[in-house]
């Protein structure tokens, strides 16, 4: 009888906290648009770091074919930033449409970082688009070493962007220990939320506390 019960209310919380998404299921469906956008997301983190250090050795080295050939990686960032945002954002609508209670859970915990995160999404798109287009114009003496502190500029905000999103898949792989499940998601201060275990080199099993993670690992 105490079994059943549990079983009910079990079947009462997950109501609604899930949505099937047609053929292949909200779990593949998730997969594939977070997959590829982390395809794309970490050409467009790796590429400015390439591009930086080639314009660095063509004005240090005055060899303009490392200046021509960082040029040549910025101008795939162009359309690999636009994939990146645009399969983002269809992860983003998967996540609040498919698994709307989990969605709202991460969101009363981290929504000021993902306030943040925007807010730096647009910086570092205003600053790929000023690093590319002054590429001509900003060619020589100081205007040159202006354009080369845009690149490290860009690749700033790109990192920054990273650590952000790192933060909401850490806490949802390795919550701090004193986070359960019944813990109401608006006591929970963000930045104790960051300080997850992940990073910590701890041997142990843990479960998830983040409602639609339930799965059990190792820290």
């Amino acid at each position: 009888m105490v079994d059943a019960l549990h079983l009910l209310q079990a079947a009462a919380d997950t109501t609604g906290a899930y949505r099937d998404f047609p053929w292949i299921g909200s779990r593949a469906a998730i997969w594939i648009a977070a997959e590829i956008h982390l395809m794309f997301a970490a050409f467009v983190l790796g590429v400015p770091i390439f591009a930086v250090v080639a314009e660095a050795i063509g004005i240090f080295g005055k060899d303009q074919r490392y200046d021509r050939l960082s040029k040549e990686f910025t101008r795939l960032l162009l359309i690999a930033y636009s994939a990146t945002a645009i399969w983002g954002a269809v992860f983003v609508f998967l996540l609040s449409t498919l698994y709307p209670k989990f969605w709202a859970y991460m969101t009363a915990i981290f929504g000021p970082s993902m306030w943040l995160y925007v807010s730096i999404f647009f910086f570092e798109s205003f600053t790929l688009y000023l690093y590319y287009y002054g590429w001509d114009r900003w060619k020589y003496g100081r205007a040159k070493i202006v354009h080369w502190c845009l690149g490290i500029l860009l690749n700033v905000w790109g990192t920054t962007v990273m650590f952000i999103a790192d933060s909401w898949l850490t806490y949802m792989m390795t919550p701090p220990r004193d986070i359960t499940p019944e813990t109401s998601p608006t006591s929970i201060k963000i930045w104790h939320a960051i300080l997850n275990h992940t990073p910590a080199s701890r041997s142990g099993t843990r479960s998830s506390t983040t409602p639609g993670c339930r799965s059990t690992f190792t820290v």
